[in-house]
This record gives structure tokens, sequence and C-alpha cells, in this order.
């Protein structure tokens, strides 16, 4: 005889104790996705998580060689200096070949297996009127909110993708407002806030920045940077009480803006002309520097007005960069000069803690995980330092066998770099 689903039971007997069941288990389901969240951190932008350079991601190796520890490789097209953006199970990034107006790559990968799994090729809109051959046209790292892709590039267009790579819309800026004619391109990298994209479009022409909403590509507002004529830094967020403030660093200053409407809130200056490397912030204070022989600056924000008299936490001048970004790891201020010299300062008062001077010449920004700092040169070397450390301590020294210009990703225990030639993963396979 065939027993019954219910086995002699009412099918209330049966329904409550698994709706009990369910109730004791989706909140461990929940905590266990939530722990799991917080060890594997997507890598949206540029310099990813808040665009510092730090994540929580556990996992990331220590050591590798450019054989060992190498999850897969795969040749990219062209030239760029972008930084690989990781959201889920894709990595998203662009290059660019010629000159002036050029061809455009967008390129999507599989996470686990470098396998390509879209590959758009556009054109740019309007020729620029300089050209580094260093990074040629996709020096600006995308932006995702894992719904859609904003890629901008050197000849100042901006293309918003699905991210099964359909183009939703452009906007080819250098058409509207004039072509950029700053001597490396257009290399500001998009910051995404709520669904808006904004740009920070500094050139030698009429400078502006732009809030562009993210699913239609119309502007939300726009504000001319009149005295902002040269800059490759990228915008900023930093949180104020209940609201956030724009921070564009450009031309011997640091100005705040309300992201909402493009009203400027406050000034402070003290950098030089030529500013590339983006602010970063720690424990609600911004951290700015621009060079070469310019100051670190560290800037309380708020207030209104010209607030450098009374904004100013601290100034040192000693181990500035021209190019690389700064790292705020714990109460410690990070950044390698261009010549390689690497400073670590208090983040409390600017006082110089230790500085030591690595191998080679740094473009690319450090990155930080589990209390490790990693620095890598243009010859591929990766300097793994203890961030947690009083003083200098080296943990590895890692080659990989290809030049690196472009700063690296982290994302699910993994780390990915991008060399001359190729996108490489490293980490388990």
């Amino acid at each position: 005889m065939r027993r019954s689903l219910f086995n002699g039971r009412s099918p209330t007997q049966v329904i409550m104790p698994i709706a009990t069941l369910v109730r004791s288990v989706l909140p461990l389901l929940f905590v266990s996705a939530m722990a799991l969240r917080a060890q594997a951190e997507n890598w949206p932008g540029w310099r990813g998580p808040g665009r510092s350079g730090v994540t929580t991601d556990t996992g990331v190796p220590t050591t590798w060689s450019a054989t060992e520890q190498v999850a897969w490789k795969t040749p990219l097209p062209g030239t760029g200096i972008s930084n690989p953006v990781v959201w889920e199970d894709r990595v998203f990034i662009t290059a660019a070949e010629g000159r002036d107006q050029g061809e455009l790559h967008v390129l999507c990968l599989d996470r686990d297996s470098g396998r390509i799994l879209w590959h758009r090729r556009l054109w740019g809109t309007a020729p620029t009127v300089f050209f580094y051959p260093k990074s040629g046209l996709a020096s600006p790292s995308p932006v995702t909110d894992g719904r859609r892709l904003w890629a901008f590039f050197g000849t100042g267009d901006l293309f918003c993708f699905d991210l099964d790579g359909g183009l939703l819309w452009q906007r080819a800026l250098a058409d509207e407002y004039g072509p950029f004619e700053n001597r490396f391109a257009a290399a500001s990298s998009p910051l995404l806030f709520r669904d808006t994209v904004i740009l920070q479009c500094d050139h030698y022409g009429a400078s502006y920045v732009p809030a562009i909403d993210g699913a239609t590509g119309a502007n939300r507002w726009k504000s001319d940077r009149p005295e902002a004529w040269l800059s490759w830094s990228s915008p900023q967020l930093i949180a104020v009480g209940d609201r956030f403030e724009l921070l564009l660093s450009g031309s011997e200053k640091l100005d705040g803006y309300d992201p909402a409407d493009g009203r400027r809130l406050w000034t402070v200056r003290g950098l030089q002309r030529e500013c590339v490397p983006t602010p970063v912030v720690g424990d609600g204070v911004v951290f700015v520097v621009s060079g070469p022989n310019g100051d670190h600056l560290a800037v309380k924000p708020g207030g209104s007005g010209d607030v450098t008299d009374t904004h100013v936490v601290w100034r040192n001048g000693r181990g500035t960069s021209f190019v690389p970004s700064p790292i705020v790891v714990g109460e410690r201020y990070y950044l390698a000069d261009d010549r390689g010299i690497v400073s670590c300062l208090a983040t409390s008062d600017g006082e110089l803690l230790w500085r030591k001077r690595l191998e080679g010449k740094f473009t690319a920004s450090p990155v930080a995980a589990e209390g490790r700092l990693y620095f890598t040169n243009e010859t591929g070397t990766t300097f793994v330092l203890d961030a947690e450390a009083a003083e200098y301590r080296e943990l590895a020294r890692n080659e990989i066998g290809e030049d690196v210009y472009a700063s690296p990703a982290i994302s699910q225990g993994r780390m990915f770099v991008r060399t001359t030639k190729h996108l490489i993963c490293l980490g388990a396979k």
C-alpha cells in the first residue's frame, strides 16, 4: 500500500514544522551571505570600493611570479592604463588603438577563466589635441553599478552598456563642448553617485564638470570651472553629516561641490598647477597631493568659501608624486612617488614615520588588503609591505615579467593586474 505524503498526519501538522524550520534557517542563510559578501567585495570602478584602493576582501595572494599563482592570462588589444573593474563573475576593461580619434575597445571577461564574453569596438567622435603613447586613449577606468557599465575615453566619449554588452547610449562631450586639450588627453575616471555619472573635465579649453543621468545620458547639471585648466585627477566623494560633498583636485586647489546640484561650496588653495592623484578619504578627513615639488594636505571638509586658513589640518612638503595616488590604511598615509620613494605619514598630524626607496619608477597607484600594501612599479615588480608594522617591513617581492602602468584591482580573493600586453588574474584557479 502506498504511504501518504503526510504519513497519517494532517497537512497543517507537516507545514508548521517546515515553517518553523524556514524561520530558523533563513536568518542563518542571511548571515552566511553577508559574511561571504564581506569577504568578497566587488571592485566597481577606479581604485575599487570608495575609490580608496583598500578592500575588505580576504585570501588575496602575497607571493606570485610570471608562472606561479597565475589563474589565467588573457591578451588585450591596443594600449591603456585603466584599471580592471570586477562585478561578481565578470571583469570589465577598456583599451584603445591609434591616435587622434582611434579605435576604442570595451571588453568583458569571465572572472574565473579569463574567457572574453563580449568585445565592443567603437570609434572616437572627435580627435584629441594631444596624445600620450604610454596610456593612449584608455586612461579613465570604467565604472559599474551591477546593472550598467559606463566607459569614458581620452577622446571625450562616454558610453553606457548593459552588462551583456548592449550599447544603451553614448555622449560625445568633445563634440558638444570642444576637444580635450590636455597633453595626456582626458584621463579622469568617472564617479558614480547614486544613479548619476560625474566627470571631471579640466583642460586647456573650457573646463567643466557634468553630472549625467546614468539611465538616459542627459545632463542633470553642469558646472563650469574656468580657473581649473590643467588636471587629470578623478573626482572623489566624502560624507559630511547627512550630505555628501564632491571633491575635485585641480589647478592649485581642492574644491568641494554639492553633488546634487553642482554648487561650489568651498575651496582650499595650496596644490600644484598640474594635478593627477585622486584625493583619498580617511576618518572624515580628505588627503590630497599634487606634485612634483608640491605638498600633501589633510583637509577637513565642510565650510563655505575659501577655507584654506581654517580647514587645513596639516601640510607636508616632502615625498609628493606626480602620477600615483596615495592610500590610507588605518592611521597611516602612504604614497610612492614616481621615482620609487615610498613615504609613510601619520594621518593625525602628517609626521613622517618612515621613508624607503624601492626599485624602479612608478605609475600605478597602490592597493591594500588584509593589512598588506601592494606597490607595483613600471617593470612589473610588486612590493608587498606590512601595513601594520611601525616601520618599513617588506613581506614579498614579486616579478610578473611584463611592464605595468595600470593600477591593479582586487576582488573575491584575487588580484587583477593589467600589463602592457595582458590582463592577468593572480590567485587560486
